[in-house]
């Protein structure tokens, strides 16, 4: 068909399921058709960043644009704000030398988005020092105030991110914005996580991304009852133990995503620690662990996963190693997971497997959609070759690998992955080498030749998310 006569509609549909920034950049310099088929799309999602003060106050160049293409203001979704530490510097400075700040026009701009559904308050690291000490600074009051004042009336805003260190009082000020249900935290004090407790009540969601603060159960356990989701990232006191005690007060919970420290962790003994949380409606579950790394340590680490799981209709598991150490005890967990026809997202990158365990997993999960895996032999891909005729059931759309062993080289893994995936489904699929550092590399499987999945982490191709906790998006 040629592309004049492509119907508007359709291209537009097209381009809004468009989610590379670059890509949408590069419609809108195609013709006039297509920049006004991506705009839409381009604007969905705005960044505010102050670099300057002009003598009127801040300007946005989004919002600019915004104010003199007004068709666009309803398709905004997502606003994120990005405070500069040197800009913040000079504002102190200008303050405190008596110049009044001039009025910010840019706060009525805001207000006129009526379809906000996500605000995130980050601050840019200044690169002059090392980012680790930079990484969570303040923002002025009055710039929250302001800002809270411009979605006063935005009905539809649902997110608040504060990637940044928020105070009590700016807790205080944002929850005036009644119809937000999912809150996510950078690096809380404990002051601001007992000013944000009764807004937990309220909520649907809740993250903590660095849980520094979080070194007792008493500080959020009566508080996340309600909750579908909840993240707690690193640096929390909590052990193995009070992580479940923990969760025991969560029945609602649709999806989690936990930080699992196995140097806090104490042996779960008693029938207690062992019995099933009841999570009757978790479907989505992210485990991130460090310090495991021997075989007794990976069984206390499955029979905690056992308790988390039991009772949960669980679709979605992915098992992250944050120290990067690698599981060589894979079969307790193959029969654990067996136990979960439905599941079909596994996201193992860490867990070795061999034979046996590729038989479990295609012959148990019939519905496994997504796997991601580690590779240290080839001939681990010819599991298949002693199974039953109608043993296996290979259904997956997506497959990422990836080894570091001189033993699985790349040139070998390609003839044997065709083969396999050959004999399993009846045609090879799309194979790719996405990077390659000496001996290791990773590649991504598909069973469509496009599919929009970038290869290198399936938990962002799928779901937005990061296996890397401290990626700046990552949740």
């Amino acid at each position: 068909m040629p592309l004049d006569s492509l119907p508007f509609e359709l291209l537009s549909e097209i381009l809004d399921s468009t989610r590379d920034v670059e890509t949408l950049h590069q419609c809108v310099l195609v013709c006039s058709t297509f920049k006004e088929a991506a705009l839409p799309s381009l604007y969905r999602t705005i960044t505010l960043k102050t670099v300057h003060q002009m003598d009127e106050g801040l300007h946005f160049g989004a919002l600019e644009t915004l104010d003199k293409y007004v068709y666009l203001r309803p398709y905004v979704r997502e606003v994120k704000f990005l405070f500069v530490l040197s800009d913040y510097a000079r504002r102190t400075r200008r303050t405190s030398s008596g110049h009044q700040v001039p009025q910010n026009l840019w706060v009525n701009s805001l207000a006129k988005l009526p379809n906000i559904t996500s605000y995130t308050f980050c601050h840019i690291p200044f690169f002059s020092f090392p980012q680790s000490q930079n990484r969570f600074l303040p923002i002025p009051h009055e710039q929250i105030e302001l800002t809270v004042a411009a979605l006063a009336n935005c009905s539809l805003l649902d997110e608040l991110n504060l990637l940044y260190r928020a105070t009590p009082s700016d807790i205080s000020r944002l929850n005036r914005l009644k119809n937000v249900h999912t809150i996510r935290l950078g690096l809380p004090s404990r002051e601001v996580l007992v000013a944000v407790r009764p807004w937990i009540e309220q909520c649907d969601s809740f993250s903590v991304r660095d849980a520094y603060a979080l070194d007792s159960l008493a500080t959020i356990r009566p508080h996340v009852s309600n909750l579908s989701m909840l993240h707690i990232g690193p640096h929390h006191a909590l052990s193995n133990r009070d992580l479940l005690q923990l969760l025991h007060c969560t029945s609602k919970l649709q999806e989690l995503d936990l930080f699992y420290d196995n140097f806090l962790n104490v042996q779960l003994l008693n029938k207690d620690d062992r019995s099933s949380l009841g999570l009757k409606n978790l479907h989505k579950l992210v485990v991130r662990h460090q310090g495991v790394s021997n075989k007794s340590q990976f069984m206390e680490l499955f029979t905690w996963l056992e308790a988390v799981i039991s009772a949960s209709p669980l679709t979605s598991i992915s098992i992250l190693s944050d120290d990067s150490r690698e599981c060589n005890f894979a079969m307790p967990l193959m029969n654990l997971l067996a136990k979960k026809p439905q599941l079909d997202f596994l996201n193992i990158p860490q867990v070795v497997l061999r034979h046996p365990s590729l038989r479990t997993l295609f012959g148990r999960l019939n519905n496994l959609r997504v796997l991601s895996i580690m590779l240290v032999d080839v001939n681990v891909l010819s599991f298949h070759t002693s199974a039953s005729p109608g043993e296996l059931n290979f259904n997956l759309s997506a497959l990422y690998l990836r080894s570091s062993k001189t033993t699985c080289p790349y040139s070998l893994v390609t003839p044997q992955l065709r083969q396999t995936i050959s004999s399993l489904r009846g045609s090879p699929g799309y194979l790719r080498r996405l990077c390659q550092e000496k001996q290791t590399w990773k590649a991504l499987w598909t069973s469509a030749s496009q599919t929009g999945r970038g290869g290198i982490d399936p938990l962002k191709d799928e779901y937005g998310l990061y296996s890397n906790a401290t990626e700046e998006d990552g949740w």
